[in-house]
């Protein structure tokens, strides 16, 4: 792969990830690549706590026929 694509690769990458990498991240990780995936990991572990979070204050609804 060229550079170029890389670079457009790791660009999309951080775009995807609203652009910011947790400073903690940052500096754990020494790659940029593994700091993406790290914080795509703990973007994902976020979202998993709060889904549970709503479904503790609204229950798992039924979906319902219209």
């Amino acid at each position: 792969m060229s550079s170029g694509t890389v670079d457009n690769n790791l660009s999309r990458a951080l775009e995807l990830l609203g652009g910011a990498i947790d400073p903690d991240i940052a500096e754990t990780y020494t790659s940029l690549e593994a700091r993406i995936l790290a914080q795509a990991l703990e973007n994902v572990e976020i979202a998993e706590q709060r889904l549970r979070e709503i479904q503790k204050l609204v229950g798992e609804f039924e979906e319902v026929p219209v």
